[in-house]
């Protein structure tokens, strides 16, 4: 992958992270709304993410005989 490539990585791995952290807080604080709207909102890139991931690993898969 290169630098860029592990770079945006990390950057990525560090938001997942603060986002748990964030919702797990607003639960504890008992802000459930907000825990909710944050955790909808997170669902939206994770599922683009997640589809990419699909779409990377079916195309390796037709490349390789």
């Amino acid at each position: 992958m290169g630098l860029i490539g592990d770079i945006a990585k990390a950057i990525l791995i560090l938001t997942v992270v603060s986002w748990i952290y964030l919702i797990m807080q607003f639960v504890i604080m008992g802000q459930y709304v907000i825990a909710l709207f944050l955790l909808i909102a997170f669902l939206i890139p994770l599922s683009m993410i997640v589809y990419e991931r699909r779409k990377y690993r079916e195309r390796s898969k037709e490349a390789t005989p």
